[in-house]
């Protein structure tokens, strides 16, 4: 199976795969955001990415985004979704979406990957295991919406503050 950084010559083939991975997590899937998300995953900003492998056989994806500083200040890549079409799971792609980016990582001077999975994903859960992957052990945060707004006014909701 080839895994190759996906360039603009991609978005076509990356359409369908978003449209069924945005249903899957009940996020829009109109033609004009699907098409914006394809450029962008496909237009990298430098060392930061975003960056997008494809499985060439139009199966599945994963994206990357670099950060800075990992350990030692150097740079590191966030692992945002990995995404198997639904009647490709099973089959290897996702394995090979992993491989694809530890050696994109490692061709490129990255350091590390990090990447998160929601707690009550026990199918994930079991595929990172079967890597051999553990989890790190930390503590993840979001603030959006209404409560992104609010923050950025410093209206922080009372009993959080430290």
């Amino acid at each position: 199976m080839e895994i190759a950084q996906a360039g603009p010559a991609d978005r076509a083939a990356l359409l369908p795969l978003l449209a069924e991975m945005g249903r899957f997590y009940a996020e829009r899937t109109d033609a004009a955001t699907l098409a914006a998300a394809a450029e962008a995953l496909t237009t990298s900003a430098g060392r930061a990415g975003p960056f997008c492998l494809v499985a060439r056989d139009g199966t599945g994806f994963v994206s990357l985004s670099g950060f800075f500083p990992a350990f030692d200040f150097t740079w590191g890549l966030l692992l945002k979704d990995l995404y198997v079409a639904e009647a490709a799971r099973g089959t290897g792609v996702a394995r090979a979406l992993m491989t694809g980016a530890m050696r994109f990582a490692r061709e490129r001077g990255y350091t590390r990957i990090d990447w998160t999975t929601d707690a009550t994903n026990a199918r994930a859960r079991r595929f990172y295991a079967g890597l051999g992957v553990v989890p790190a052990g930390k503590i993840f945060y979001r603030v959006t919406g209404e409560a992104l707004a609010r923050a950025a006014a410093g209206a922080w909701p009372e009993g959080n503050a430290a």
